[in-house]
């Protein structure tokens, strides 16, 4: 799916994982303090985290005494956090489930909280989004929440052409430009001046209208809103489980 980039955290590179979150995800510990007050705030004891990429998320919000487990889109992607929370001392059970599909877990999982940050401007149909906030909703307790983001389009100012040094000689650039209601980002990594590997990701405008009558669809209430400045504008709310 063209709206993952998950290239970064996948064998070879994933050993430069620290690097390319430090060069690209730099307001990731402010949200995640946002994101521990309002499931504290909820009385959430036991979440789940959709995305859990490198681990991060369940590391912070494990540490306020709040239990996370985590679906990962890749079998590579669970092998990393897993090692990353063992040595953190963080206990937290792992799923993989394929990013188009809604996430698959054992059955009987219920949670009070859910997040899942980057997810709503994945470029799914109206069909799949529908189909991933009914699984969602399964899988939350009555009262339960789940806090996600995105961004709209006319709110963000595209940066210029960024590059990161991963290593002596590995470079990672990345692009993007708008296409429509698409924002088509471009990576590439370059070793010793020559291309090595490709790889393209797109994004979907969203906006506050779209995903309130998608989540009222389904049942769920907007309970709290925020409007994040971070190093990119971006909408930041919790819909509860009527």
């Amino acid at each position: 799916m063209k709206g993952f980039l998950d290239l970064a955290y996948r064998l070879p590179y994933v050993r430069h994982y620290k690097a390319f979150d430090e060069g690209f995800y730099v307001d990731f510990a402010k949200q995640l303090n946002v994101m521990g007050r309002w499931l504290q705030d909820f009385g959430c004891r036991r979440t789940l985290d959709i995305g859990a990429m490198t681990g991060g998320c369940i590391e912070h919000i494990t540490g306020l005494g709040i239990r996370m487990d985590g679906v990962q889109f890749t079998a590579d992607l669970k092998r990393l956090a897993g090692a990353q929370l063992r040595k953190a001392g963080v206990s937290s059970t792992l799923h993989v489930s394929p990013l188009h599909r809604p996430p698959l877990l054992p059955p009987g999982s219920v949670y009070d909280g859910i997040v899942s940050l980057g997810w709503f401007n994945l470029p799914f149909s109206d069909r799949q989004l529908a189909q991933h906030v009914d699984r969602i909703r399964r899988l939350l307790r009555p009262g339960g929440v789940f806090l996600f983001d995105f961004f709209e389009f006319r709110d963000l100012v595209l940066p210029p052409t960024e590059s990161l040094a991963l290593e002596k000689g590995l470079i990672y650039v990345s692009h993007s430009e708008r296409l429509g209601s698409l924002l088509r980002r471009y990576h590439l990594w370059i070793r010793n001046h020559r291309e090595l590997r490709t790889e393209t990701s797109d994004l979907v405008d969203r906006s506050p209208r779209e995903a309130r009558r998608l989540f009222a669809a389904a049942g769920m209430e907007v309970v709290r809103k925020r409007y994040l400045h971070l190093n990119y504008p971006r909408h930041f709310w919790a819909v509860q489980k009527r």
